[in-house]
C-alpha cells in the first residue's frame, strides 16, 4: 500500500521587482526609458556637433578649449581671464582629460571635443525629458508635455546652433537640467533627491556664479513651503557645500598650480570693477525683445500661450529680471532658463495640438530645419574655412630638409577684431608662428570710472579707430611682416592700397550678414609676393608681442 506524497506548494516567483520588468513596466505607462532614449538623443546630437561647420562666439575656443590645449599640451592662448584666475577649473578639465586620451593624434584632437559635447547635451535632453516628467507629475498630460518638451528641444534651431558648442553656458545648462530634475517639487527635503539636486546646482553656480540667481528664489520658495525643515538638514546640506567647495578648490589648485579663488576673482572683476561692460552693453530690454524670440522662434506662441504664474515660472522671471539688469548682454547668458521656455512651448502646443493641422505642423517643422541648418553650415563658416586652409597650408610644406626654413617663413597674421577664428585648439602646433590682433581690458585700472571703461582702447580698437596711422605704427614692427594676411572684406580697399607687397591669394565666404560690421562679408587672405626675410629680419626680437601659443 503506497502512500501518497504531500508536495510542498511552489513558491510564486515574483518578477515585478526586477530592473527588466521595471523597464517593461515604464513603457506601458507611456514615458520612455533611458535604454531607448539616450541612444537616439546621442546620435542626435553627435550628427548636430560633425555637421556644425561655423562660428558663433570666441568663448568657444578661448574659454575652453584653448585652456584645456594649454593644460595637457603646455601651449594653446591663454586670455587674460585665465591668467587673472577668474574661470572655474570644471569646465576646461573636462576636455583636458579628452585631450589627453587624444595624445598627439591631430584627427582625434579635433573630433574630440564634438564628442564630449554631444555627450553634454545628450545628458541635458535626456533630463530634460524626465524633469518634465517630475515636474508634472500630478498633470493628466504629463507624458505628453515631457514628449513635446523633448521633441521641441531636438528641434529648436537655437539648440541645434549652439547646444553642441563648447561653451560653459551650455555645461551650466545642463547641470541646471539635472538639478531641476531631482528638485524636491513636492517640498519633501529628507531625500537623496535633495542631495543630488543640492549637489549639481551648486555646482553649476561654481562654473557660472550667476546661476544662483535660479536657485536663491526656488530656495526661498522651498524654505517657505517646506513643513520639514529641520536642524540636521541644515547641518547635512552645509556639510554637502563645504564638500563640494573643498573639492573645487582641489580641482583649481591642480589646474591653476596655485591656490585661488576663482569665484571671487570673478566677482571683482564684473562688479567690484565692473569691467564687464568693456565688452559692450544693451538696452534692458534685449533679453526679452531680442533673446527670448531669438531662441525660441516659432515656439514662442505656445509659450505665451502656455505661460501659467508658478515657483518655475517665476524663478524664471526673476533670473531675466537679475540679467536685463546687468549692463552686458548676450544670448547664452540666459540659456539656462531656455528649458523652462521649453515646458511652458509644450504645455501651450498640448493645449492647442487638436486645432493644429498637419501641414502647419510639417512646414514649422521644415522652418526650424533650414534655420538651424542656415546657421550651423553656411552662415558664418569662413573664420573656420581659414583655419583648415592655413593649417594645410602649414602641413604640406615640410619636408624634413626645409623644416628650418619653414620655421622662419610659414607665418601669418589676422588683422581683425580679436578671437575671430580657433588657435591652437585647431592648429595644435607648438611652432606655429603667428598672430592677431589683442582685446585686454583696462586690467591695470583699479577702481575704473565709467568714462575710463569708455575711454579705454585695446588693440583691435586702436586698429579700427585708425587703420592706416596704426598699420604704419606696427605693421614691420611689434607685429612682424606675416606671409600672408587675413582680413574681413571690409578691408579690402584699404589693403588693396596699402599692401604693396601683397596681393589677394584666397578668399572665403563668410557671412550674408552680421551683428558686427567689421566681420561682414568674406574672409580674405593676402599673400606676400617676394621675400620678407630681410623686413623680419629687423622684426624677430618682437617677437614677444605675438599670442601666447
Amino acid at each position: 500500500m503506497s502512500t501518497a506524497r504531500k508536495r510542498k506548494p511552489k513558491k510564486e516567483v515574483r518578477f515585478e521587482e526586477s530592473s527588466l520588468n521595471q523597464s517593461t513596466k515604464k513603457k506601458r505607462d507611456g514615458t520612455w526609458s533611458a535604454y531607448n532614449l539616450i541612444p537616439i538623443i546621442l546620435a542626435i546630437r553627435l550628427v548636430n556637433a560633425f555637421t556644425t561647420k561655423t562660428f558663433f562666439q570666441a568663448d568657444e575656443f578661448f574659454q575652453a578649449l584653448e585652456p584645456a590645449h594649454h593644460f595637457i599640451y603646455g601651449y594653446g592662448y591663454l586670455t587674460w581671464e585665465w591668467k587673472q584666475q577668474l574661470r572655474s577649473s570644471i569646465h576646461p578639465l573636462i576636455y583636458a582629460l579628452g585631450y589627453k586620451l587624444a595624445g598627439e593624434n591631430k584627427t582625434l584632437v579635433h573630433i574630440i571635443p564634438k564628442i564630449i559635447n554631444a555627450i553634454i547635451a545628450t545628458i541635458g535632453e535626456y533630463n530634460l525629458y524626465k524633469f518634465v516628467l517630475n515636474y508634472c507629475k500630478h498633470h493628466e498630460q504629463r507624458k505628453q508635455i515631457a514628449a513635446t518638451t523633448l521633441i521641441l528641444s531636438l528641434l529648436n534651431p537655437f539648440n541645434w546652433y549652439v547646444f553642441t558648442r563648447s561653451f560653459s553656458n551650455n555645461l551650466e545648462t545642463v547641470l541646471t537640467i539635472v538639478a531641476l530634475r531631482y528638485w524636491p517639487w513636492d517640498y519633501s527635503l529628507h531625500n537623496k533627491s535633495w542631495y543630488i539636486s543640492l549637489a549639481v546646482g551648486f555646482t553649476s553656480c561654481i562654473i557660472r556664479p550667476t546661476n544662483v540667481l535660479i536657485w536663491f528664489p526656488l530656495g526661498l520658495w522651498l524654505i517657505a513651503n517646506s513643513r520639514t525643515v529641520s536642524l540636521k538638514w541644515v547641518i547635512l546640506s552645509i556639510t554637502e557645500v563645504i564638500i563640494i567647495a573643498i573639492v573645487n578648490t582641489g580641482l583649481d589648485y591642480y589646474f591653476y598650480q596655485q591656490l585661488t579663488i576663482p569665484i571671487y576673482n570673478f566677482l571683482e572683476f564684473n562688479v567690484f570693477k565692473n569691467l564687464s561692460i568693456f565688452y559692450g552693453t544693451a538696452p534692458w530690454h534685449f533679453y526679452i525683445v531680442q533673446a527670448i524670440p531669438l531662441m525660441m522662434m516659432l515656439y514662442l506662441p505656445f509659450m505665451i500661450y502656455g505661460f501659467k504664474i508658478t515657483s518655475l515660472t517665476f524663478t524664471g522671471i526673476v533670473y531675466l529680471i537679475g540679467f536685463s539688469l546687468i549692463d552686458h548682454k548676450e544670448f547664452r547668458f540666459i540659456y539656462p532658463i531656455h528649458p523652462i521656455m521649453l515646458l511652458l512651448a509644450a504645455r501651450g502646443y498640448v493645449k492647442l495640438r487638436s486645432r493644429l493641422p498637419y501641414y502647419l505642423i510639417f512646414i514649422g517643422i521644415m522652418i526650424n530645419f533650414c534655420v538651424g541648418f542656415f546657421f550651423s553650415v553656411i552662415n558664418e563658416r569662413g573664420v573656420i574655412d581659414i583655419v583648415k586652409y592655413l593649417d594645410k597650408q602649414y602641413s604640406e610644406v615640410t619636408p624634413t630638409a626645409e623644416k628650418e626654413q619653414i620655421k622662419s617663413e610659414v607665418e601669418f597674421g589676422f588683422i581683425t577684431p580679436c578671437h575671430s577664428t580657433p588657435w591652437q585648439s585647431y592648429f595644435h602646433n607648438p611652432e606655429l608662428r603667428a598672430w592677431f590682433l589683442s582685446c585686454e581690458p583696462p586690467l591695470h585700472l583699479r577702481n575704473p570710472t565709467l568714462d575710463q571703461i569708455n575711454e579705454y582702447r585695446d588693440q583691435s580698437d586702436q586698429f579700427y579707430d585708425s587703420p592706416r596711422e596704426f598699420l604704419q605704427r606696427h605693421l614691420g614692427k611689434d607685429l612682424p611682416y606675416p606671409d600672408k594676411i587675413i582680413v574681413f572684406e571690409p578691408l579690402e580697399s584699404l589693403m588693396n592700397d596699402y599692401l604693396h607687397d601683397y596681393h589677394l591669394c584666397q578668399r572665403f565666404f563668410n557671412s550674408y550678414f552680421h551683428w558686427d560690421r567689421r566681420r561682414s562679408g568674406d574672409v580674405l587672405v593676402y599673400c606676400n609676393d617676394g621675400d620678407v626675410s630681410s623686413k623680419r629680419h629687423d622684426t624677430r626680437n618682437q617677437i614677444s608681442s605675438l599670442p601666447e601659443q
